[in-house]
């Protein structure tokens, strides 16, 4: 995980602590059980950090099908490049075969 994510994730969390408290004091939310206050932050610092993390999660698969991709399409490349230099090696070998076959061919009959 990068340096960036990890302070998103941060972000987020802190963030989401502070938009619950605010808008639970704001509502003046007065719950009977003490706990409940406290309970209800947590969670949304749960939320916001199982989010954020499953964020990063898609993040790194789609890095890695990117890397994936990029290296296939390296192999390829190379592959056809490859078989491009084959195949203008062959036509270099059958063109000069024709060509003696037409030089021997003029040769025997204008001799």
């Amino acid at each position: 995980m990068e340096t960036r994510d990890t302070v998103f994730l941060v972000v987020m969390i802190l963030s989401s602590f502070l938009l619950s408290f605010e808008w639970l004091r704001r509502f003046t939310y007065k719950p009977t059980n003490p706990f409940i206050d406290p309970l209800i932050s947590l969670s949304i610092m749960i939320l916001a950090g199982t989010l954020s993390l499953m964020l990063i999660s898609i993040n790194n698969k789609l890095q890695d099908f990117e890397d994936k991709m990029e290296a296939k399409d390296r192999a390829l490349r190379v592959n056809m490049e490859s078989s491009e230099t084959k195949i203008e090696e062959s036509m270099n070998e059958l063109s000069s075969k024709v060509d003696n076959a037409v030089y021997e061919f003029n040769r025997r009959n204008y001799h």
